[in-house]
């Protein structure tokens, strides 16, 4: 299974060269087919997914309905229409932890890197199951070094990638949805940020300080005994959820906030959230636009993104 882990440290160090990407998530399965030299999307799908079929974890089974998800991937590969072997691939942020940790500074040996990194791992997860695998990224920064941690089980990656070569694919790439966004929007418009994307049961946060990654955090948006929250429950989670995450950067940082980029990745487009979200934050909301020129509507540009910030 450590060839994924080394897929996934690829993917957070170099954009990855794939002209064919497929996302996961919950609720639905969607997928872009690109000519890279002309930036351009060929073909691209969205389709629905029972929210039966899949229950995204760390530490379970994830995959519950193999036949539907097979039959969902055939009609997304036929309306594709590539005949590439090797993609990308972004699966549900809940099977994934990711960490941002700083150190001043880390020890110049491999070795003694990454015992330190693990130490610092293992603070935040003392119990781990025997299968997680750890891959890291040093990100340099002028009074510190930052280091983009990612912990997955190689089981429950190995249930996605299964799927893929059933259907004759190569997963070449593995990452997950939020990390791409931050290829979309433009740092420098704003030295200190908050990317917020905002799934049907979930929302992710990253943060940049003085356009450097500062924290990343995964929240669940569903409660127990319930599938779906009302409207007003969830925009008061989100709510709550984006300025405790402010409050906390900005104790720890003394650093002002001064931007929120927003993406919806909602099947259902619930085009109230977004003026609710803006009447709450007192700070400026952006929505990101993968491709402002493009033919695709909203909606699907919205759902999308991570695709196109990933192999565009």
């Amino acid at each position: 299974m450590s060839i994924f882990f080394d897929r996934l440290k690829d993917y957070l160090i170099k954009p990855p060269a794939f002209s064919v990407a497929f996302q996961i998530s919950h609720h639905y399965l969607s997928g872009i087919h690109v000519l890279p030299k002309e930036g351009k999307i060929k073909n691209q799908f969205i389709l629905p997914l029972k929210s039966s079929a899949l229950e995204p974890s760390f530490d379970k089974i994830n995959i519950a309905d193999d036949s539907h998800l097979e039959e969902s991937l055939k009609e997304g590969i036929r309306q594709l229409n590539f005949s590439e072997k090797n993609i990308a691939l972004l699966i549900p942020e809940s099977c994934l932890k990711v960490f941002v940790f700083s150190f001043v500074p880390l020890p110049s040996s491999p070795k003694e890197k990454e015992e330190i990194i693990r130490w610092r791992v293992k603070k935040q997860m003392p119990l781990l199951p025997d299968d997680t695998r750890l891959s890291f990224t040093v990100l340099k920064s002028n009074e510190e070094e930052k280091v983009l941690v990612s912990l997955a089980r190689a089981s429950v990656v190995y249930e996605y990638e299964s799927l893929f070569n059933k259907m004759g694919l190569r997963v070449g790439n593995v990452g997950v949805a939020t990390l791409n966004l931050m290829n979309l929007i433009d740092r420098e418009e704003a030295d200190n940020l908050i990317v917020i994307n905002l799934e049907e049961d979930y929302i992710s946060l990253m943060a940049f300080l003085d356009s450097e990654i500062s924290l990343y955090r995964v929240k669940p948006l569903v409660r127990e005994s319930q599938t779906k929250l009302p409207f007003a429950t969830k925009i008061e989670d989100v709510v709550k959820e984006i300025k405790n995450t402010v409050n906390f950067i900005e104790d720890r940082e003394k650093k002002k906030i001064n931007t929120f980029w927003a993406r919806l990745g909602t099947m259902n487009p619930e085009e109230k959230i977004l003026s609710a979200l803006q009447d709450r934050l007192a700070v400026s909301l952006k929505m990101i636009e993968p491709l402002p020129a493009s033919e695709l509507a909203f909606h699907e540009s919205q759902i999308l993104s991570p695709l196109i910030g990933q192999i565009l």
